[in-house]
């Protein structure tokens, strides 16, 4: 019966949250497949899809990404193999979607929305359970959400700015689990992200210390980690350093690439013993993207971003693959052999903590952390030296780039945040046909339309300028 209720709440999710209809009308799953007990709570929390985060095709508007026009045949990247919504974002199109493709992102970040506040709202009734228990499932359910809230807020909205954040659109905030709900309007990106503060700030108290079983499930860790990335994206630089430096006080494990064996498969480099998934110590909180490598097979790295990889960095080794289509097109195929973790990574902390540093602390720190992440990552790294916090800075964005290559939303989010500052807004340029395609920074389009669908069945949410 358990199965029961999940089946019916993922079909409810889907249909209330993509066209939120008055004429669904009391369609939740009645008698045992409600849940009732802790363990029936629990198991929500175990869905697979829960274990997901986020997608990669944002990244098409990065530059990140190159495609050429052309694939020869279909086992290589090319623009005029791609979807059609794979073409209008690398294009830079006003349209993404269309009236008629469904937004894989927008639809399992709220289906997991929807799952979090049915165990929000209902578990500390459940009976056959502690309290603590309850509080505890509780807690991951509320990080689940807020975890949620920030990609969809990063995606849809215009990054957040204090200036303008209480008046820009973000997305629907959804926090009942009453499948009824009509006329759903758009909250703001401050409405947005203090509910997500809140949320990790009330499930860190009742979170477990350790991992159980693995790190698909939150902890304080995990929860912090996150918040240390809203506060990153908000510019509280201060409130996201203690969270980094919360999360290595526990676990600060780097997986020391420089020292690893590559074997060459027939043009693509590989490696056998690299541990995945709970088994890698780096990873704190894992989700993954919907195919476990993301993007992999499926674009050639730009010029710029290959550019600022180093013979020795061993990240260019294991992420891209020198393939016959790369001597034909000179560049890298993204083919990695490390599974994108979209979650919380001990990298992740290590350069949050060092841009803090960098910004509003210690440059002799922030160089420290980051000079600790590249002696694992570079073989016989030369230690990087800034003379002050500026370039510090710059030093430690790169890094960035060079460690969250095409992973996830990272650099798309990124570039958003670091266009609100002139000495790093950015324009995208993408050459199709001959023709330079060019993306501004803070141009409408780094907001990702809302999809048709919710617009079309909720008169008074409006829609992204485009």
């Amino acid at each position: 019966m358990k199965r029961l209720f999940i089946n019916a709440a993922l079909g409810v999710a889907l249909v209330t949250l993509n066209m939120a209809c008055s004429d669904f009308l009391d369609i939740e799953p009645k008698g045992e497949a409600i849940p009732q007990t802790v363990d029936d709570y629990a198991y929500i929390l175990n869905f697979p899809d829960l274990m997901k985060g986020g997608e990669t095709y944002p990244l098409y508007l990065t530059d990140d990404v190159y495609l050429p026009d052309v694939a020869d045949n279909e086992m290589m990247p090319g623009l005029n193999v791609k979807e059609r919504y794979i073409q209008r974002l690398y294009t830079f199109d006003k349209d993404v979607f269309g009236e008629s493709v469904s937004d894989a992102l927008w639809i399992a970040a709220y289906q997991r929305i929807f799952y979090s506040n049915v165990v929000i709202n209902r578990v500390m009734n459940a009976t056959h359970g502690t309290d603590e228990r309850k509080r505890a499932i509780r807690a991951t359910a509320l990080a689940e959400r807020a975890f949620e809230y920030l990609n969809l807020v990063s995606v849809y909205g215009k990054h957040y700015d204090p200036t303008t954040a209480q008046t820009d659109l973000g997305v629907p905030l959804i926090t009942e689990d009453d499948i009824t709900q009509t006329n759903l309007k758009r909250a703001t990106v401050a409405q947005i992200y203090d509910l997500a503060e809140d949320d990790l700030k009330t499930a860190v108290n009742d979170l477990p210390y350790k991992a159980v079983p693995n790190v698909f499930k939150f902890t304080k860790s995990g929860a912090r980690g996150v918040l240390a990335r809203l506060y990153l994206y908000q510019g509280k630089y201060k409130e996201a350093l203690e969270c980094a430096d919360s999360v290595l006080a526990k676990n600060d494990f780097l997986l020391d690439l420089s020292t690893c064996q590559v074997v060459d498969y027939h043009g693509f480099i590989g490696r056998t013993d690299v541990p995945s998934k709970d088994d890698n110590k780096e990873n704190v909180l894992i989700r993954l993207s919907p195919y476990v490598y993301g993007l992999s097979d499926e674009v050639f790295g730009s010029d710029e971003l290959m550019a600022l990889f180093t013979v020795n960095d061993m990240r260019r080794q294991l992420f891209f693959g020198d393939s016959i289509y790369s001597t034909v097109f000179e560049k890298p195929l993204w083919r990695p052999w490390l599974e994108q973790n979209l979650g919380v990574t001990t990298p992740e902390m290590y350069l949050i903590a060092a841009e803090c540093e960098a910004r509003v602390g210690s440059v002799g720190r922030a160089m420290n952390l980051l000079n600790k992440l590249r002696d694992n990552r570079i073989v016989g790294n030369t230690p990087l030296v800034a003379a002050n916090k500026d370039e510090a800075l710059k030093l430690v964005l790169d890094e960035r780039r060079r460690e969250f290559a095409l992973t996830g939303l990272t650099r798309f989010i990124d570039l958003k945040r670091l266009n609100l500052d002139s000495r790093f807004a950015k324009t995208i340029t993408h050459v199709v046909d001959g023709k330079v395609l060019t993306l501004p920074p803070n141009d409408p389009r780094w907001a990702l339309p809302i999809p048709a669908r919710p617009l079309r069945f909720n008169k008074d949410m409006l829609p992204n300028p485009r």
